[in-house]
């Protein structure tokens, strides 16, 4: 049977996570030190996820420098680990 909906190969964290900002950062999320904004803010999202597996991918290619995207795509599903359906995250 097929099937009818897509489901990612790779997962990463995408939620409450503590990114650079450009100044400015006087935008919603903005993490305050004292009154002051400061150069970092709390983002979620695809935007906060990808960086993750990028650094992954890359950080492989770096260490096999060989390898073919298709490779580096199954060592990032097969070493990986499941989310964890008890966590509060």
């Amino acid at each position: 049977m097929a099937t009818l909906f897509v489901q990612p190969d790779v997962m990463a964290p995408g939620t409450g996570i503590l990114a650079a900002m450009i100044p400015p950062s006087n935008e919603p999320g903005s993490v305050l030190i004292g009154k002051r904004p400061s150069l970092f803010a709390i983002k979620s999202g695809t935007s906060m996820a990808c960086p993750h597996v990028t650094g992954a991918a890359a950080f492989i290619k770096s260490i096999h420098g060989r390898w073919s995207p298709s490779m580096i795509k199954s060592a990032l599903m097969t070493t990986g680990s499941g989310p964890n359906p008890f966590s509060t995250l």
